[in-house]
């Protein structure tokens, strides 16, 4: 009894914070009757014990039975055949003598989508499940699994076995675990969890919670009345209290209005696991945790309970009894596309990890309809213009006074291609003009500002979620240590912080690990630039087949638009999509197995190093081939005649429309086909495997219907929730983020199909959790963890390539240098007019060697045009580059050069101006540690009061002669007792 009711860990204060070490209150007059009922409780609990330790046994004696006889059918020749009843002869005798045998005609009633033992009060907190066979190795596992749950129930848990005559499949067999209460309370003061308090919290007085005018994002508008959820069964009640840290001896502070819904499913799920993550099956050191049991195929899998079916009407969720019903209804549904997303309940339900994903994936979509509204009104300008911009015109209107298309054009490949007119280049040119001009430079720069606003803001709700959802204080070491480093690390030392022996990585150890990771993720990296020059040799060959085989005249309408050109950008994108897929799945594997063989110590920390790689792998295999075509295509094709060949193939140019337009192509083909791909792997296919299980268990009824459908078989034929699930969410959405601001300047529309695709990557991701998917383990996490630094080096990098592919990549500052100063030598005036004729080159046919000379040349062609600022032939110094041509080369540097040190000043002041902390909620928490110490302080005082008046009264009993039993002296425990105790009143009193 002293140890129940010594001294604790003391009561942390609410909202953020914690404080330890306060001094216990035990109230002696609720000693004894304390004691009787713990001891009912143990009395209760040993039975329970008893009788499924007797369970386990019969089960394997059941097991060796049923083998000997059919190894006795078989020698007489005979054989029987079991179908899928409830009960069958081979185990009718056993289960009727079997101690859990009285609940059958309980079990023949129950509903099928129970969550409760047979007994219907036991609340099914987890369920394992095995597929049972009568091979030798299934002897092995049958016998680790019952070490394994007998262990289990030693801790406390209590489990129901569900054999596998009564499943749908007859070979899965399921073991229900329900944790009991007071195991409950023994590891919620163990793992530190915060639990709501009886004392309300207390507003602020008007004046106190002041208004920041930067916090722009928590202030809603009337005009946000239409997306918001109005169903009061999405209210979080819990934060109606303040929180603390839970301990048992202070239980009486604790808002315990019923045993069975102090915790959330999702507290009680995370308990089980820790659990069963921390219960040995052996001797060895290595034989520990239910993850090991999975691997080595002890078990199949381990999942939580839904709380019942999605598709069920609104009188069914009422008073919050189906929470995966209500997400369906107000979440998970199509209909709700437009509504803020219920993120409480979210987190109530499937735990802080995936409710902050959610939190930071529907902000990302909030923010992404600032540069989508920018964005179109950029294109609005482009088309508005697209009639009167004078380059345009020159090509596409032969009524135009400086009408240049009908201009010949230097073959772009050599032999096989002819001459060409620059007419025909006319939609490109004006696709060209719709992504590229005045407007994209604007457009460029309020991107790198608002990818830096976007993180800066994030930092901000990420830190009011965490005041919200208990989660400012949350330390990462609380995290288990992953079975893999126990089992592989042989070394140990003392933990500095909890003071125990733990395996130990010698950072020599570790640092050979790393390097030698770091050396295969460098040769991956070196395999994918291989495959990206892999990709453009197959552009130069092609292109060549293309323009021998290909007549336009031959095509009619599609003529002028199915160049050879534009055919070898269409199929070189499809071919590097493809690539792109088919190295994801074999990177992948590679970097499970590398980040296996650095051996992480916790699972954020694997999750950290697997997210590093996966993400340099990712950004070289998705963005490489857009640098190329960017920065380097151009510069490698040379000009005429001194072209640049590979493997004896003339490099590939630019397409006609120039490296924008392509650039352009490349990028809306890769997005938009890599979202494609992404939906069909992510719905679809899971979505078709998880229809067939359930028809085939649905048949199984048909045939069978004394099996019913229950709810952990139910769960069982969804897919399951694989633990790096989470992971390739947020990397699609990165690498997505990459496409949006990267190379923005190319393509505007680039922030609206993301944010498209975000609206419904949401219900989908929301109806994959809901509907298709397990019950996912809940976890806790404070932030994004390492993805926030990828964004910000995305953020970063796309201020330098903006402003490299709108000097070198875009016509914008050549058409800047020609406007401002060299029209003026031509017309006296500032205009565009002419710019065409100006930018193109004159080269003599004659001098085209002989592999690169047209093999048709049609007669009258003297002359061809290249984009270049060029010497004509007449000149002495032919084919030089001219005045003009560093005029714009000094003009694209300075560019660059300010562009980046004005954007990279912005966002350097956005990052100070904009605190990552609001300053009013900071205020909140202090005001709220101070009011929950006056609590506690109360608290005491009425403790202490108490403490005395027994006292006193003992006193008063004894010197009346009376016989009283005899009471430990728990107040010499805990330092409050006698006249200490009034003193202590006293400093309490004037605190």
């Amino acid at each position: 009894m002293l140890q129940l009711l010594g001294s604790g860990s003391g009561l942390g204060s609410g909202g953020g914070g914690g404080s330890r070490g306060m001094s216990s209150w035990a109230d002696q007059t609720s000693v004894e009757p304390f004691i009787s009922k713990t001891r009912q409780q143990q009395q209760h609990h040993q039975q329970i014990q008893q009788t499924q330790q007797d369970h386990l046994e019969f089960r394997l004696s059941r097991k060796s039975r049923h083998k000997s006889q059919v190894k006795v059918a078989a020698s007489f020749g005979t054989a029987h055949h079991h179908r899928g009843g409830r009960h069958h002869h081979h185990h009718h005798h056993h289960e009727k003598n079997h101690p859990s045998s009285s609940a059958s005609t309980v079990e023949s009633k129950r509903l099928k989508s129970t969550l409760h033992f047979h007994d219907g009060k036991r609340k099914i907190d987890f369920v394992m499940a095995y597929i049972e066979t009568d091979d030798e190795d299934d002897d092995v596992n049958d016998r680790r699994r019952k070490v394994y749950e007998k262990a289990l129930m030693r801790k406390g848990l209590e489990l129901e076995i569900e054999p596998k005559e009564e499943s749908q499949d007859q070979v899965t067999c399921f073991v229900k675990i329900h944790v009991p209460y007071d195991v409950l309370l023994a590891y919620a003061e163990r793992m530190r969890m915060k639990m709501p308090l009886k004392e309300d919290r207390v507003d602020f007085e008007e004046g106190d919670d002041q208004h920041e005018c930067c916090d722009s994002i928590d202030c809603k508008m009337c005009c946000t009345q239409p997306f918001r959820l109005e169903n009061p069964e999405l209210d979080d009640r819990d934060q109606d209290n303040y929180t603390a840290e839970f301990t048992r001896d202070k239980i009486e502070f604790f808002d315990v209005k019923n045993e069975d819904t102090f915790f959330s499913d999702s507290q009680r799920s995370r308990i089980a696991y820790r659990i069963m993550n921390e219960t040995k099956f052996g001797d060895e050191k290595t034989m520990v945790g239910i993850n090991r049991l999975i691997n080595d195929g002890t078990y199949d899998c381990v999942y939580p309970l839904h709380d019942g079916a999605y598709d069920v009407d609104k009188f069914e969720i009422a008073n919050q009894q189906n929470m995966r019903g209500l997400l369906y209804r107000e979440w998970g549904r199509w209909g709700r596309w437009y509504k803020y997303q219920p993120l409480d309940a979210i987190r109530k339900y499937f735990g802080d990890k995936i409710a902050l994903y959610f939190a930071w994936l529907g902000f990302y979509t909030e923010m992404l309809v600032y540069p989508t509204v920018v964005g179109l009104i950029c294109m609005i300008y482009s088309c508005v213009s697209l009639t009167t911009y004078p380059p345009v015109k020159e090509i596409c209107d032969p009524s135009y006074p400086t009408y240049a298309g009908d201009l010949v054009m230097c073959p772009q490949c050599d032999r096989d291609c002819g001459y060409w007119n620059l007419n025909k280049s006319c939609v490109a040119a004006e696709i060209t003009h719709i992504f590229d001009n005045n407007s994209t430079i604007f457009f460029a720069i309020f991107m790198s500002l608002w990818a830096t606003t976007f993180l800066e803001v994030w930092k901000r709700r990420q830190f009011k979620l965490n005041y919200e959802w208990d989660l400012v204080d949350y330390d990462e070491e609380r995290d288990l240590i992953r079975p893999e480093f126990e089992a592989k690390v042989t070394r140990e030392r003392i933990n500095p912080v909890t003071r125990r022996m733990e395996p130990f990585l010698s950072p020599r150890d570790r640092c050979t690990r790393v390097c030698f990771s770091a050396v295969t993720v460098f040769f991956w990296v070196i395999v994918v630039c291989a495959a990206v020059i892999a990709v453009i040799i197959y552009r130069i060959v092609i292109s060549s087949v293309f323009a021998y085989n290909i007549d336009p005249d031959t095509l009619g309408a599609i003529g002028s638009y199915a160049t050879p050109s534009l055919l070898t950008t269409i199929t070189g994108s499809l071919l590097s999509l493809i690539l792109i897929m088919i190295l994801n799945t074999v990177y992948e594997k590679i970097a499970i197995w590398l980040t296996d063989l650095e051996l992480p110590r916790t699972q954020i920390e694997f999750e950290d190093s697997f997210t590093f790689k996966m993400f340099c792998f990712q950004f070289v295999n998705y963005y490489s081939y857009l640098f190329y075509v960017a920065f380097l295509k151009n510069l490698l094709a040379g000009l005429p005649p001194n072209y640049n060949y590979f493997a004896g193939n003339r490099w590939e140019e630019c397409d006609a429309g120039g490296c924008m337009y392509e650039l352009s192509l490349q990028l809306v083909i890769i997005m938009f086909g890599k979202q494609v791909w992404n939906n069909i792997v992510e719905i679809v296919w899971p979505w078709a495997v998880t229809k067939y299980r359930q028809w085939r268990s649905a048949m199984t009824t048909q045939t069978s219907p004394d099996n019913m459908y229950t709810r952990w078989e139910q769960d069982y034929d969804l897919q399951p929730f694989q633990q790096l699930a989470l992971f390739y969410e947020y990397l699609e959405m990165v690498i997505q983020f990459g496409f949006a601001t990267l190379f923005v300047s190319a393509f505007p529309l680039a922030p609206a199909l993301a944010l498209i695709n975000n609206i419904f990557e949401i219900r989908l991701d929301a109806n994959k959790l809901i509907c298709e998917s397990r019950r996912p383990i809940a976890q806790k996490c404070s932030d994004i963890g390492v993805w926030y630094y990828l964004l910000d080096f995305l953020g970063t990098l796309a201020v330098i390539t903006n402003a490299f592919t709108i000097a070198f990549t875009s016509q914008s500052i050549p058409k800047l240098v020609y406007y401002y100063v060299y029209s003026l030598e031509i017309y006296n005036e500032r205009t565009m007019q002419g710019f065409t004729n100006n930018s193109l080159a004159v080269f003599d046919v004659r001098d085209f060697s002989s592999e690169s000379r047209p093999a048709l040349n049609p007669t009258g062609v003297d002359f061809c045009r290249y984009r270049a600022y060029r010497t004509p032939p007449s000149d002495p110094n032919k084919y030089e580059t001219t005045k003009q041509y560093w005029h714009v080369i000094a003009a694209q540097l300075a560019f660059v050069i300010v562009m980046e040190h004005v954007v990279m000043l912005c966002k350097w002041l956005i990052d100070y101006v904009v605190p990552d902390r609001p300053k009013a909620l900071q205020v909140k928490i202090k005001r709220e540690h101070f009011l929950v110490h006056e609590v506690l302080v109360k608290a005491d005082v009425t403790t202490l009061l108490k403490k005395q008046n027994m006292s006193l009264t003992s006193d008063a009993t004894l010197e009346s002669g009376d016989v009283i039993s005899h009471q430990p002296e728990a107040t010499g425990r805990t330092g409050v007792g006698g006249n200490s105790s009034l003193k202590v009143v006293k400093e309490t009193t004037e605190l």
